[in-house]
């Protein structure tokens, strides 16, 4: 029911304007609840599918302009917009493509047949690839980004990789696959969006050793390409130099295992807290960032209680069980000083089985550091017999004393002066 009185004030101008949803449209001649309002497309008004009333005319149709069926031209949506512009394309983006349907008559193969030596010909003279081919590697490109679901920047960024490196001739003879994979590893890094190469690896399907060479040559010509740029026109293509920050890339692991194995911001915030002073520390330093980040989110779980296996978080990684289970026991010697003071009352029964732990691994280490090797043979050396207190040294391993050695010294040079030029 509504009141007398003065209405309340609207939105102020820029806020949205949140709909009455109590307010239903009616026919005013047969006022049927609910309403029967059909849209007549062709004719762009609204009639009431009862009484037949024209409720409104000159409707505006959004929808596109032509019907798409499943079997009409491998599915392409024959709107009258295509997609947006890309600049890395340069102007000439637009291609032609000639139809296959020409009542097989065999005039579209011999058409299609010229354009494709037109292109070859073009790629020859150049030394580069021609529009077609590089928007379908960037369409690929788009393709593996969105599977990885990484961010639009990304993909821009290794769109932009791709080009550079077309420009400088260093895909030649490379596998596309590969060269994806490594646009995407630089686009990663220079966005802060990391992924590990297994990761890459997995979603491409090629081996890591290839995926290693040619990112070697994409960073390469990245940076041959930066530096020409600097010097022409005194700035360059705004990239990195590829690098992979290990601190960076550990928090940012972190952050995505902790959120893939559902533990929480706690185990997130701890985690990241001992990963940063176990590599101060030189505990750690030199390992992988994903070995560290697994490793570490192992020790902070166990610390925690935490149900999450070293199993569950190695595969997560892609590293292996003992790899991770070695980083937690490296990091458990150095307890007291990744861990916040307040941790150890507050999670006494997990600090007391990583004290137990790192006494185990340091126990295990003095064993082998105590124990020398004699040679390559690894055999133990045995030590050297006491000494006898007689002074009556033998040939069976008695050392003589100091005084005795004296006096025998004084004996034999005695007698080289009493035989005279000291013959024998």
């Amino acid at each position: 029911m509504t009141l007398a009185g003065p209405r309340a004030p609207g939105p102020k101008f820029g806020q949205s304007v949140v709909p009455n949803l109590n307010v239903r449209h009616l026919c005013p001649n047969c006022r049927t609840d609910p309403p029967n309002i059909v849209e007549e497309y062709s004719k762009g008004d609204l009639v009431c599918g009862d009484c037949g009333t024209i409720l409104g005319d000159r409707i505006v149709d959004t929808r596109s302009e032509w019907r798409t069926f499943a079997g009409d031209e491998n599915g392409d949506d024959p709107s009258r917009v295509g997609d947006a512009g890309n600049p890395l394309l340069g102007s000439n983006h637009l291609d032609t493509v000639i139809s296959h349907k020409d009542g097989r008559s065999g005039i579209a193969r011999d058409l299609n047949r010229a354009v494709q030596r037109a292109n070859n010909l073009s790629n020859g003279i150049n030394g580069k690839t021609n529009t077609a081919i590089l928007s379908a590697v960037f369409s690929r490109i788009g393709e593996k980004c969105d599977a990885m679901q990484l961010p639009r920047g990304v993909r821009e960024r290794a769109q932009h990789v791709y080009k550079i490196a077309d420009e400088q001739k260093a895909i030649k003879g490379k596998n596309e696959n590969a060269l994806i994979a490594a646009c995407i590893i630089y686009a990663c890094r220079d966005a802060g969006a990391h992924r590990t190469f297994q990761e890459v690896c997995k979603a491409l399907k090629i081996s890591k050793k290839e995926l290693g060479q040619v990112f070697s040559v994409i960073k390469n010509a990245v940076q041959a390409s930066d530096t020409f740029q600097r010097s022409k026109t005194g700035t360059g293509h705004g990239f990195s130099d590829g690098s992979n920050n290990a601190q960076e890339s550990t928090d940012a692991l972190l952050g995505r295992f902790t959120n893939y194995l559902d533990l929480g911001n706690a185990v997130f915030n701890a985690s990241k807290h001992i990963a940063a002073e176990a590599t101060a520390k030189s505990t750690i330093d030199g390992r992988s960032p994903v070995s560290i980040a697994a490793g570490v989110l192992y020790f902070t779980c166990v610390l925690l209680s935490k149900n999450a296996s070293a199993k569950d978080i190695a595969g997560m990684g892609g590293v292996s069980e003992s790899t991770t289970k070695l980083i937690c026991k490296m990091v458990a010697t150095k307890l007291d000083e990744v861990i916040r003071p307040e941790w150890k009352t507050e999670y006494a029964a997990g600090y007391a089985q990583l004290a137990q732990l790192g006494r185990v691994n340091d126990s295990a280490r003095n064993s082998r550091s105590g124990t020398p090797s004699n040679g390559k043979s690894g055999k133990t050396s045995t030590p050297a017999p006491a000494p006898n207190t007689n002074g009556n040294g033998n040939g069976n391993g008695e050392v003589k004393s100091s005084s005795t050695l004296s006096q025998e010294d004084a004996k034999v040079d005695g007698d080289s002066k009493a035989n005279g030029n000291g013959k024998t």
